[in-house]
């Protein structure tokens, strides 16, 4: 498990690499990372708040799991 906690935020697909608009498995991958690494998870957050910001429906999946 310590591994996961210490890797998991380098598994996380990026959302520029999507095939389509549909970012469920972005939002899923995301709340792994909120249960085992929070940190990483407001790291990662944080920077696709800046660099995905025009991306809304990456952001309809992430509030769909109420993660923001």
């Amino acid at each position: 498990m310590t591994y996961w906690k210490t890797h998991l935020h380098n598994f996380i697909p990026k959302p520029e690499d999507s095939q389509g608009s549909d970012y469920t498995q972005h939002a899923k991958w995301m709340a792994a990372l909120l249960e085992l690494a929070p940190e990483d998870y407001n790291k990662l957050l944080q920077e696709w708040k800046v660099v995905h910001k025009r991306r809304s429906n990456l952001w309809k999946a992430m509030d769909n799991l109420k993660l923001r």
